[in-house]
């Protein structure tokens, strides 16, 4: 029975030095456990070999970040699209007709005009918010029904979400909004207000715009009989010229039927914007919302990336945190990096998505390699 107690140490030799907490005396580091167990060479006194004898790797241990090529060290890398925003003034018509439905609608709809233009600015200020630097003016004023737009919202960037809140103020249910707005439209006093407001700010050399969006006639001159007020259309004519004058473009919006198409005409016109949008359906004033902005962000398809140029092998870039986009050295699609300006250009459908202010946020890391075309 000798031979077979060597056997039996040899065995358990054997486990102890794999256990990979090193072996050695173990007492320590484990509890006493039953010691009448039957002997090995089944008689003398019972051997007690600590328990029954398993791996004990011991707490999880750290050890560091995983060595493969540094995917897991990745950093962010500030960028800013090159060309600065331009201002833009939102100069938008709160007047009673606001407050009635499209009359030219089918199915015929309740929904009023006030409603469809909350939503339809809500949609530009939210995707063009790092593209434009907005700013808001409701007109008429609050003081009474012709006093002049107040701007609710001053330019500044990224200001999309003060502007949203700002609309969500306004009512658009259709008695309750007739009931707190006028049917006055104080179009030229208010384009006035909007030129002195650009004289108190600096000038951004990037570019300095007025949206005029109105629903209808400028109507807030001298009295008639019949308790209305002249049309002012001439002198509204006459305060987009001041503003071109000083170097601020009027994009001129009718929507609705409320005002004639020759009236757009001469505003546009003497805003410097060419032809004037109309839009008689929300889908088409918020083509006509897009296409203006789509006109003033500057085209560009570059990025700037701050810090010292890198190896672009280990450049990672998608848009607003969406899927990676590949690189491609032919420059067909996707991005390409300029190591002597320290840019990244887009190409194609990519170029095409951040030109129309789409895109919000161009995401760059660098550390671990992206796809690649």
């Amino acid at each position: 029975m000798v031979g077979s107690r060597w056997v039996w140490f040899g065995v358990l030799g054997a486990l102890v030095a794999c256990d990979p907490s090193g072996g050695g005396d173990r007492t320590g580091s484990r509890p006493g456990v039953d010691s009448g167990g039957p002997s090995i060479d089944g008689g003398g006194e019972p051997i007690d070999f600590g328990g029954p004898i398993r791996v004990d790797s011991g707490p999880p241990q750290d050890f560091g970040p995983r060595m493969d090529g540094g995917c897991d060290l990745t950093e962010p890398v500030m960028n800013e699209i090159v060309g600065d925003p331009p201002d833009m003034l939102l100069t938008v018509d709160i007047s009673g007709s606001m407050c009635t439905p499209l009359i030219d609608s089918f199915p015929p709809s309740m929904i009023t005009k006030m409603s469809i233009m909350k939503a339809a600015l809500n949609d530009l200020v939210a995707s063009k918010d790092a593209r434009i630097n907005f700013g808001m003016m409701l007109f008429p004023g609050t003081s009474d029904a012709c006093a002049p737009g107040t701007v609710t919202n001053p330019i500044m960037p990224r200001n999309g979400a003060a502007i949203m809140s700002t609309v969500s103020g306004l009512n658009e249910d259709f008695f309750g909004c007739a009931f707190e707005h006028d049917g006055a439209t104080p179009t030229p006093t208010s384009l006035d207000a909007a030129r002195a407001y650009y004289d108190s700010i600096a000038v951004n050399p990037i570019g300095r715009y007025v949206l005029l969006a109105t629903d209808g006639q400028p109507n807030c001159g001298p009295a008639l009989p019949d308790g209305g007020t002249e049309e002012t259309v001439d002198e509204t004519v006459a305060a987009i010229e001041a503003l071109h004058a000083a170097g601020i473009e009027t994009y001129v919006l009718g929507f609705g039927d409320g005002i004639t198409a020759g009236d757009l005409n001469r505003m546009a016109t003497a805003g410097g914007t060419g032809m004037p949008y109309s839009a008689r359906s929300a889908a088409e004033l918020d083509m006509a919302l897009d296409m203006i902005a789509a006109e003033i962000i500057p085209a560009s398809c570059t990025v700037a990336l701050g810090g010292a140029s890198r190896d672009p092998s280990l450049l990672q870039v998608s848009f607003d945190g969406g899927p990676l986009i590949p690189r491609n050295m032919a420059r067909t699609s996707g991005w390409d990096y300029d190591m002597a300006t320290n840019t990244i250009t887009f190409y194609g459908t990519e170029c095409s998505r951040l030109q129309s202010g789409e895109v919000d946020r161009v995401d760059i890391d660098f550390g671990c390699p992206g796809p690649l075309i």
